[in-house]
């Protein structure tokens, strides 16, 4: 079984990115993947007024599964879009690796090469964006 779960503490956000050898950015928010009660990746994310920012979707060396990490970025931008963000970025680093999960994610490069999304009525139908 999938879950994807906010990180309740500090502590154990900057615990989970370690263990995803990602940076621990203690302003950002963050989701937790497991998978079938494993822990298998971290989303760090922020609110700003201009709208929303996606750190990452680091996984845990040798757990790189496509769905854990797919479904953090939805839920990181649906979060986003509740709290009235209409847009958002993706600020990791796009690779060979991941451009198909930041792809199917939402994300688009725009004119300048930034990755990004518009989510007004992005949740209405996701799959037309």
């Amino acid at each position: 079984m999938l879950e994807v779960l906010p990180v309740q503490s500090k502590s154990e956000q900057e615990r989970l990115c370690g263990l995803c050898g990602a940076p621990f950015l203690p302003d950002a928010l963050a989701y937790a993947a497991y998978a079938d009660g494993d822990f298998c990746g971290v989303c760090q994310f922020s609110l700003k007024p201009a709208g929303g920012e996606i750190y990452g979707l680091d996984s845990v060396p040798g757990h790189e599964d496509f769905q854990p990490a797919f479904v953090m970025g939805r839920a990181a931008l649906s979060f986003l879009e509740q709290c009235g963000a209409e847009s958002a970025v993706f600020l990791g680093k796009v690779s060979e690796e991941n451009r198909v999960l930041v792809g199917a994610v939402g994300f688009r490069p725009d004119e300048n090469g930034k990755y990004t999304v518009d989510l007004r009525g992005f949740f209405d139908h996701p799959c037309g964006k």
